[in-house]
């Protein structure tokens, strides 16, 4: 359902949001928690089995042809330096959490943001971009720390 223009209604994981559509200025995003999507990545660490994004995204309600790239910040987080990286200038991120979580999970379309998602645990690492066909597995870098690694397609 569009809200105006440039705006979407999406439901993740029981979750329903208004999200930016488009890249251009002005719009906002609503970040959001999915528990789905997160016992989705954390399921990566209990199964010590290595999964591929899709797969993760999939089972966690986010349809696979509805995105293409996801990236990952850690928080603190600044608006300014989301905006910048995605190329969303002038967007406002609603919701962006506090100290209680270890960032936002962003998933795009043609430069599009189409989901953002509160990273509570376990905490995920990416540099970069990832896409469907990136694999998931348990971070190896620290001993004793749940984490979980995506691997990265690109900057």
């Amino acid at each position: 359902m569009t809200f105006g223009r440039g705006l979407k209604s999406a439901a993740f994981g029981g979750i329903a949001a208004v999200m930016l559509v488009g890249c251009g200025s002005g719009g906002t995003v609503t970040v959001v928690d999915d528990p789905k999507l997160e016992s989705e990545f954390d399921s990566v660490l209990t199964s010590g089995q290595q999964r591929s994004l899709g797969d993760i995204t999939e089972a966690g309600g986010l349809e696979s042809g509805s995105w293409d790239r996801m990236y990952y910040f850690s928080a603190p987080l600044l608006m300014s330096e989301i905006n910048r990286s995605l190329g969303t200038e002038g967007a406002v991120w609603e919701g962006l959490p506090g100290d209680e979580a270890k960032g936002i999970i962003v998933f795009t379309s043609g430069g599009d943001v189409v989901n953002a998602v509160i990273d509570h645990k376990p905490a995920v690492t990416l540099s970069g971009y990832a896409t469907a066909e990136s694999m998931v597995g348990r971070d190896q870098a620290i001993a004793d720390f749940e984490r979980v690694a995506v691997e990265s397609q690109g900057h």
